[in-house]
């Protein structure tokens, strides 16, 4: 009798999963959903904005980016801010003194995000479908002129998220309403089949 053969779902690792420090990454990004859970039922907008300083060179270059009373932050980190959390930039020149406030970012309204979770189902990554920890992310980023409609948003959990800002894979959205994943190297990502369920 042959040995039943089995196909294992090609899944993607996080960059540097292997690292020691990664344990503790996934933590912290589990607080952040946590808080992040609260902080969106707060009613005092304000107090639920994050301020973001971000300084630009004498050729309008940014150069650094930090978050107000926190620490400073790479551009990938305050990009995925812009994406998906209620903040506002200041933008400063080289010596911190303000030369412009830009438009304070909101989350899709309530109706908006029903419609997407009913359309999407889950993260829309290939082979995924989860629905714990998702956000609506916008295909054409908000920061680059991005609208905050249903044909631009495609929903995604954050551990996707964090491959879009921060590892610098793409999203493209086809004639059809299907969704493309691009990986860094420009290749179109391609779930493996799933594995079959053994009794």
């Amino acid at each position: 009798m042959k040995a039943l053969e089995r196909t294992v779902e090609r899944i993607p690792a996080m960059p540097d999963e292997d690292a020691p420090w990664h344990a503790d990454a996934r933590r912290a990004d589990a607080l952040v959903a946590l808080c992040s859970a609260s902080i969106a039922a707060d009613p005092d907008a304000d107090r639920a904005t994050v301020v973001l300083h971000a300084r630009i060179d004498a050729t309008g270059a940014l150069t650094e980016n930090e978050i107000e009373r926190g620490t400073a932050v790479p551009r990938s980190t305050a990009e995925r801010l812009l994406c998906d959390a209620r903040a506002q930039v200041v933008l400063e020149d080289a010596g911190g003194a303000p030369v412009g406030l830009g438009r304070t970012t909101r989350e899709p309204a309530p109706w908006l995000v029903r419609r997407l979770r009913y359309r999407d189902r889950g993260c829309r990554f290939p082979g995924r479908g989860t629905n714990a920890f998702t956000n609506a992310h916008h295909i054409r980023w908000w920061s680059r002129g991005g609208r905050t409609d249903l044909d631009n948003l495609i929903l995604i959990c954050s551990f996707h998220h964090r491959l879009v800002h921060e590892y610098r894979w793409t999203i493209d959205r086809d004639a059809e309403g299907g969704f493309a994943w691009i990986t860094p190297d420009g290749e179109r990502y391609r779930a493996g089949p799933r594995a079959p369920a053994f009794a």
